[in-house]
């Protein structure tokens, strides 16, 4: 029997997902209790040829090739387990992570149905052109969707990621904790599943602009209007930006990115017409339209 099902989406990373399973798979029950699926959005056969030859007990199954949302959502449709972990391919899991999981899960009640996971991030980044998301704290609500457990009756019930978040477009998981929160659920918080997220380059302007237009799909799904989103989103991203260089000490990598970041707000600037245009009359998320719970100011 299938207690629990670790689903991991990757995409043409092949090295990070074999160091991330190097570190999973020796903690995994020997009574066969929990699976281990590899939902493959990648453009070549890598991944799947290594997991073959080095890690034969993990399931591999071919993405949809639309972006992550979706690529989870074809993880947990092959999934057996009564519970869901969701992992990304880069994280490196420390020593106890699956068991501090599988412990607070064999003793839930019957009406926590979230778990999420503490991730830490490491090396600190030596400057704003590196990045990596940081939670090692309790905040009540699903904050990062690299390292968190559900109920898979749970994630059937909530119709799992919204699948318009395509490509390099974030904010599912912002969508997913809303709609947990708006349905009543409460999340806890984990420390002992915890892994470590390693930095990353930041990537191109264009790449760091397209992840704003999340924000766009779900303001409308929140009720905003045309007229909100087109003013409110250039706004909102130009003040996260500013904050991004809190604290920061002066050098030249931190100038660079004042640089990068000025051409990730002009791109928004310029682009937020046309998002507007695309999402504003695009059906709403079946949840969001039958809900009477939207969150406020819209995620901005």
């Amino acid at each position: 029997m299938i207690f629990a099902s670790i689903i991991i989406p990757t995409c043409n990373r092949t090295d990070d997902l074999r160091a991330c399973l190097e570190k999973l798979v020796p903690q995994l029950p020997a009574d066969g209790s929990v699976e281990v699926i590899a939902a493959d959005d990648g453009s070549s056969s890598l991944s799947k040829e290594m997991l073959t030859v080095v890690f034969p007990s993990v399931q591999w199954l071919q993405g949809p090739r639309r972006g992550p949302a979706a690529n989870r959502n074809r993880g947990a449709l092959a999934a057996r387990g009564e519970w869901l972990i969701f992992m990304d391919d880069d994280l490196v899991p420390e020593p106890g992570y699956l068991q501090g999981y599988l412990d607070v899960m064999q003793a839930a009640p019957r009406q926590l149905c979230v778990l999420e996971g503490a991730t830490m991030r490491l090396p600190k980044p030596p400057s704003l052109l590196w990045e990596a998301p940081e939670n090692i704290r309790a905040h009540g609500h699903l904050t990062c969707s690299c390292n968190f457990a559900i109920r898979a009756a749970t994630y059937r019930d909530m119709e799992g990621f919204d699948e318009r978040y395509l490509g390099g477009v974030y904010a599912e998981d912002t969508d997913l904790s809303a709609r947990l929160q708006s349905a009543g659920f409460r999340v806890e918080f984990v420390p002992a599943a915890c892994v470590v997220h390693p930095i990353r380059h930041l990537p191109d302007v264009a790449k760091l602009a397209r992840r704003w237009e999340g924000k766009v799909i779900f303001a409308f799904d929140q009720g905003a209007s045309w007229l909100t989103v087109g003013w409110r989103l250039p706004w909102h991203v130009l003040r996260v930006i500013q904050s991004r260089f809190r604290n920061q000490p002066m050098s030249n990598e931190n100038l660079h990115a004042v640089v990068l970041f000025f051409g990730e707000w002009l791109l928004v600037l310029c682009q937020t017409p046309a998002w507007v245009w695309k999402w504003m009359s695009a059906p709403r998320s079946r949840f969001w339209r039958s809900s009477s719970h939207p969150v406020p100011k819209f995620g901005f």
